[in-house]
């Protein structure tokens, strides 16, 4: 027997001495405060705890090292320093999705006990093992600053209450719960008779399934059923745009990607279910993947219903060869981008419970409206029959949008009729969600004597992966904003959005206008420096005014590039070391899809007023947008 104190409270601990103390936490305590942002791997801070004084790492402390330990969560700080803390995250503006603030908060806490006043150094390698993907650290090492010169004054700290009006600051809705880790992400949300769900990969990017035998798994103790996409109800296929993928893959089907689901396990604990998928056994006949973007446009069809692999978006404004071969500047070259992991602190995870004729889904989507459409689909329902709650959840940055393992939850839960829940590792996490598109730019850029742009050349090719996720619409992206923030008379377009054997790539901040701006500043630079131009005022001599065309020949009203080009120029001017870059972004999905919000204010009494709508909070603060639209 492990004896210990949790909180303040007698702990005697009988079970597996080698269980991590983030699992005894979460799964046999319910003490949620402590999050599992990688798995165990001892790299995001998010499950930090104290232990014997000392702020440590849950998720590597095996209960066999806690005799006589002491070891306090959230839940256990003294209430004074708790709040302190806490409410200097809040009014320093240092909880955004708030997912990995509770590890800070313990870290804080520890740190500022053995270091009441700890300069920004001292707090910046204290943090050092803690990764928060929304803040940048500044308001963090602000607000631990704060806190403890509050603390040491033995003051009292209130959150900042002003007008809740459009431009001026405003708390982030439910800001402080989440700090302290008591507003729950859709992993902390426990049911009775709760089941857990893991999920089988392909082992081969590319390969034909010639068998899945899961007797093993179906016999293992604990274990409820195992699931193979003969179970799904309605159709295997979905997508955002184009439905074409599968919700598992079965016999006789060919895989695409590294992140294809075979088979799925329920049983009464999650330790079971994953250790369940382990024994089942897949045979395949192995196909070799079609990796390279460029040799895919001529290879075989990574989906025999699509007529290629490859989608072309083009745009053509004017003469550019002529406008090029004219210029008296002229710049060519190639350019690359990386695939780019959007890295949320909070891995994917779904609840579904069986409602009525249908399902209630917990979702951390961006899109909970696409969920509900597309889960109907999977089960052979009507949408009306499938209820999604939309979960604010811990950093999405586009890595969201897509289904993920939504459908997969809902199916298991809807034929069993009892509550599942399923939650990927942070390595099944980056092998299956959409990733940043890599995109191949060969791009030529001409100017004038006078420095004013006069054409823009360009071929892109961006690997969208396995499947569509949003990649045409990036693509188009690409294309729509190669001008970037800049008037260019002749325009010459062409963007390729190619399915290979890779992970799939969709959405991420930028969408595709970071690619190609990437490519087009590059030029520019090069310009500026081929004729002695200063890259400020070349910038702002070619920037959009009221009136000018984009790339894609829209007229645009209401531009203020010229008036941020002006705010920062003493800055640029006198800095050392600076560089300087104008990218403009959409608003919307556009490109003919339709963009539409609603919103319901109910008029409870003159002192309360609830206001529902339609926007996915994770982190940014699109609940505070909503309230400040209001007040104002």
């Amino acid at each position: 027997m492990i004896s210990f104190t949790l909180n303040n409270k007698q702990q005697n601990y009988t079970g597996d001495p080698e269980k991590s103390l983030l699992d005894f936490l979460r799964f046999d305590k319910h003490i949620t405060s402590v999050k599992d942002g990688c798995s165990a791997q001892a790299a995001c801070g998010a499950c930090t705890v104290e232990i014997n004084g000392k702020a440590m790492l849950s998720c590597v402390a095996k209960m066999s090292k806690l005799n006589d330990a002491e070891v306090n969560t959230p839940e256990g700080f003294p209430p004074y320093v708790l709040d302190i803390i806490a409410k200097a995250m809040v009014n320093k503006g240092a909880v955004q999705c708030g997912f990995c603030t509770p590890g800070f908060i313990s870290r804080t806490k520890v740190l500022l006990q053995n270091t009441p006043n700890p300069s920004i150094e001292e707090i910046q390698k204290a943090i050092k093992p803690h990764i928060c993907r929304c803040t940048g650290y500044k308001k963090i090492e602000e607000a631990i600053q704060y806190a403890g010169e509050v603390i040491q004054r033995n003051e009292k700290l209130v959150i900042t209450s002003i007008s809740g009006k459009v431009g001026i600051s405003h708390p982030k809705y439910e800001a402080y719960s989440t700090a302290i880790g008591a507003r729950d992400f859709v992993d902390d949300i426990f049911i009775d008779g709760m089941l857990f769900g893991a999920l089988k990969f392909r082992d081969h990017p590319r390969a034909k399934i010639i068998s899945i035998d899961t007797s093993k798994a179906s016999n293992y103790p604990g274990v409820q059923r195992v699931f193979t996409a003969k179970d799904i109800l309605g159709v295997q296929k979905v997508g955002l745009i184009i439905p074409d993928w599968p919700v598992m893959v079965g016999i006789g089907q060919i895989t695409s990607y590294i992140g294809d689901v075979l088979a799925g396990v329920v049983a009464d604990t999650n330790k079971i279910a994953r250790e369940a998928i382990e024994l089942i056994d897949v045979k395949y006949d192995v196909l070799e993947p079609i990796t390279d973007v460029f040799k895919a446009m001529n290879a075989d069809r990574i989906h025999e219903e699509r007529p290629n692999n490859f989608e072309t978006t083009s745009i053509k404004i004017g003469k550019v060869d002529k406008a090029l071969m004219d210029s008296k500047y002229y710049i060519q070259g190639n350019y690359e981008t990386q695939r780019v992991e959007h890295g949320f602190m909070e891995k994917e995870s779904s609840i579904a419970v069986p409602e009525k004729d249908g399902i209630h889904l917990y979702s951390q989507s961006q899109g909970i409206y696409e969920d509900q459409r597309q889960v109907a689909m999977i089960l052979g329902l009507d949408e009306k029959n499938v209820r999604v709650t939309l979960v604010p959840n811990g950093g999405g940055f586009g890595g969201k949008e897509d289904l993920s393992i939504q459908g997969q939850t809902a199916l298991f839960s809807f034929l069993l009729q009892k509550p599942v829940k399923l939650t990927l590792s942070r390595e099944e996490s980056i092998r299956l969600h959409p990733k940043r598109h890599p995109v191949f730019m060969n791009i030529s850029l001409g100017a004038d004597k006078n420095g004013k742009l006069t054409g823009l050349k360009l071929r892109a090719v961006g690997d969208t992966g396995a499947y569509a996720s949003v990649g045409a619409k990036v693509m188009e992206r690409v294309a729509g904003h190669a001008s970037g923030g800049y008037f260019i008379p002749e325009i010459d377009i062409e963007a390729k959005t190619v399915y290979t054997n890779n992970i799939p790539c969709g959405a991420m901040r930028g969408f595709g206008a970071n690619q190609v701006a990437f490519a087009l500043e590059s030029c520019i630079d090069e310009i500026c420096k081929k004729g002695g131009f200063d890259p400020w005022q070349f910038r702002w001599d070619n920037a959009l005014v009221d009136g000018l065309t984009t790339s894609t020949g829209q007229k645009l009203y209401g531009v203020g590039i010229r008036a941020c080009l002006e705010a920062l120029k003493d800055d640029y001017t006198n800095s050392q070391f600076s560089g300087l870059a104008c990218g403009i972004k959409n608003s919307g999905v556009g490109n003919g899809m339709v963009d539409e919000s609603k919103v319901i204010i109910e008029i409870i009494s003159e002192d309360k007023v609830v206001l529902k709508h339609g926007w996915t909070e994770m982190g940014q603060g699109v609940h505070n947008m909503a309230l400040q639209t209001l007040c104002q």
